[in-house]
């Protein structure tokens, strides 16, 4: 309903439903409105909660590329890189983050890993970009972030040769993770 929405807040709640084994319900009537689910399975005994112990997320130092238009995402993602110990420069577009790369390659310093968001409202989105950086420089690792949660999407990216798939939202461990992967050893 959004004239500048991209529908990614559905995906996203979709995703997050589902993580917790349940489904999201749509009833529509024209002219009348829409109403939305969750159905989420009940808990058949009784939880105590306890403080879960940090995981050991720390992996070391590297240069990322983050491109995304979202504001809030950037800023979030940017602080999670900051704990992991990365250092982290952020391009709002496909369009900012090739410019930024090209500058890095130039000077012999290319980023260790960029990440792109897949809808860019009003500018280039992650795939394009990607497929200019990989002309660029071969050698490029990318890892596409989408609010879009399907089998399909990830299989999709990584044929395209993506190193890696973040389903938004994610958490620090599952990004850790994810560069761990993609970064290997390499620095």
């Amino acid at each position: 309903t959004k004239k500048q929405g991209t529908g990614l807040g559905l995906a996203t709640a979709l995703s997050i439903i589902r993580r917790h084994g349940g489904e999201l319900g749509v009833e529509s009537i024209v002219g009348v409105g829409t109403t939305f689910c969750a159905f989420l399975p009940a808990c058949e005994r009784e939880l105590t909660a306890t403080a879960r112990r940090a995981p050991s997320l720390r992996f070391g130092t590297g240069r990322l590329l983050l491109m995304d238009d979202d504001a809030s995402i950037t800023q979030i993602t940017a602080a999670m890189l900051k704990s992991l110990e990365y250092v982290c420069d952020v391009a709002s577009n496909g369009e900012q983050a090739l410019a930024m790369y090209r500058r890095q390659l130039n000077v012999n310093r290319p980023y260790d890993a960029v990440i792109l968001d897949l809808s860019v409202i009003g500018g280039m989105g992650g795939e394009e970009c990607f497929l200019h950086l990989k002309q660029m420089d071969p050698e490029v690792r990318a890892i596409m972030s989408s609010g879009y949660d399907h089998e399909g999407m990830a299989k999709q990216c990584l044929d395209l040769g993506f190193s890696a798939y973040l389903t938004k939202p994610y958490r620090v461990a599952e990004l850790s993770q994810v560069l761990k992967t993609v970064l290997g050893g390499a620095k």
